[in-house]
């Protein structure tokens, strides 16, 4: 069985409204200046940061503040969150070349089904991945290695948009394509580039057609 993993946001789903004003809706309870778009999307795709301490200042935030944040995101991505234009069509094209089609996201596992369904393409995954206690976020490769494992195959690609996605797929000793249509930029490190979800399908049927 050959393999399309697919990270979420940035890649599938842009969430980057929904990320930028639960940010903002924190740094304001906490009396703080609004961060802008760009520099929170860069943080949180960055491998090592101290997310809370870049993102409000603290160390070591208390539960108060992580469930206020999971409360106020589930809420904005409910309001704000869509798939990139012609996503939909890139998944129904692995799936017509008999691709097993599978998500790997670093946002809680239990989260995932609610945000798929609402963007409509929760039925187009054969298997999804996410966060949990027992699975680490990427860089860690081992949600990759399960997706492998599901399948039973070493025939597999990984499409993201960050260094977390790169390493990850690294890590994985797994070829992996970088897109830029979403939060990330080309990267100078990735050997496959993709503009476009049209470069995406190309550049994935060659990595598991060969």
């Amino acid at each position: 069985m050959r393999v399309a993993i697919f990270d979420m946001d940035g890649t599938l789903i842009d969430s980057s409204v929904a990320i930028e004003k639960t940010v903002n809706d924190i740094r304001a309870e906490l009396s703080l200046e609004p961060l802008s778009t760009q520099f929170i999307i860069t943080a949180i795709n960055e491998p090592g940061r101290n997310l809370a301490y870049d993102l409000y200042g603290i160390n070591n935030p208390d539960a108060r503040l992580r469930d206020s944040f999971e409360e106020k995101f589930k809420q904005n991505y409910a309001k704000f969150a869509c798939t990139y234009d012609k996503v939909d069509w890139l998944l129904d094209e692995c799936r017509a070349m008999r691709y097993a089609v599978a998500l790997a996201s670093n946002a809680p596992l239990y989260t995932l089904e609610a945000i798929l369904k609402k963007c409509k393409i929760f039925e187009k995954f054969d298997y999804i991945i996410g966060a949990n206690d027992e699975i680490p976020q990427k860089p860690d490769p081992k949600m990759l290695d399960l997706v492998c494992d599901k399948f039973d195959t070493k025939k597999a690609v990984f499409i993201g948009d960050s260094l977390k996605d790169e390493l990850a797929a690294s890590n994985a000793k797994m070829p992996y394509i970088q897109v830029s249509w979403g939060f990330g930029e080309v990267s100078k490190s990735a050997k496959f580039n993709a503009k476009s979800v049209q470069e995406a399908l190309i550049m994935i049927k060659d990595l598991l057609d060969d």
